[in-house]
C-alpha cells in the first residue's frame, strides 16, 4: 500500500484552502457548499478527478491565506450532489506533492505540482518503529474494542511503514500543526518517530 508511482498526477490541480491536511492512504469526507469549490469540483469531476487541499494557519482568517507547500494530491472516489448545488464526496490521498506555483487564484485557486518521493533509508529502523507506534494506538482504541481489533488488523496487514504512518497520524493525530508536519516529513523513520512522540504526548496528556 505504497504511494503507487504508476498513478499519474496531474501537473495542475485545483486547490482547496483549509486548516486540516490529507493524507496519502486515507479517505477524508468533504461537504462542498460555497459557491467557488463548487465550481472546483465541477471541473474535477468533468476532467480527471483530481483536486488537493492546501493546508492553512487554522488561527488566521485572511481572503487570501498562506498555503503550506506540500499537500497530497486527492482523487475523488464517490460524489453525491444534492439539489441545492452542494455535494458530499469522499477524497482519497494518493501521493505526496509540492505546491510549485500558482497559476490562477480566482474564482478558486489552482496550481502547477511535481510529486515528491518519500525516503526510507533505514528500513528495518522504520519497521520496528512503525510497529511501535500501532501498539501505542491500543492505548485510544482500547484493548477489546471491536474497532481496536479492526485498526490493529488493518494495519498489522501493511508492509510499507510510511503507509502505517500516514494511516495512524490520519486517523489519531489530532493537532492540525503536527499533522502537516508529519505530512511534511519525507524520511520514513523520522516521520515514524515524531508520530511516536506525538502519541506518546497525547496518552501523558490524557491519563
Amino acid at each position: 500500500m505504497s504511494e503507487d508511482p504508476s498513478i499519474e498526477i496531474p501537473d495542475r490541480m485545483p486547490v482547496m484552502v483549509l486548516p486540516c491536511t490529507l493524507f496519502p492512504h486515507c479517505l477524508t469526507p468533504l461537504f462542498i457548499f460555497e459557491p467557488r469549490y463548487r465550481a472546483m469540483l465541477k471541473q474535477a469531476l468533468e476532467t480527471d478527478r483530481f483536486f488537493c487541499i492546501g493546508s492553512r494557519d487554522p488561527d488566521i482568517d485572511e481572503d487570501e491565506p498562506e498555503v503550506a507547500s506540500i499537500s497530497t494530491a486527492g482523487i475523488v472516489r464517490a460524489c453525491v450532489t444534492h439539489d441545492d448545488g452542494t455535494s458530499h464526496l469522499l477524497l482519497l490521498g494518493s501521493r505526496r506533492i509540492r505546491l510549485v506555483d500558482w497559476i490562477q487564484r480566482q474564482p478558486f485557486r489552482i496550481a502547477t505540482v511535481e510529486t515528491i518521493t518519500c525516503e526510507n533509508e533505514n528500513p528495518s529502523l522504520a519497521d520496528r518503529l512503525a510497529s511501535d507506534a500501532i501498539d501505542l494506538i491500543a492505548d485510544f482504541t482500547g484493548e477489546g474494542h471491536p474497532m481496536s481489533t479492526q485498526v490493529h488488523q488493518h494495519l498489522r496487514s501493511l508492509d510499507d511503514p510510511s503507509a502505517v504512518s500516514d494511516v495512524i497520524a490520519h486517523s489519531f493525530v489530532t493537532d492540525p500543526r503536527q499533522r502537516q508536519e508529519l505530512l511534511e516529513t519525507l524520511e520514513v523513520s523520522e516521520r515514524l518517530h515524531r508520530l511516536g512522540q506525538f502519541l506518546q504526548r497525547s496518552i501523558t496528556e490524557g491519563s
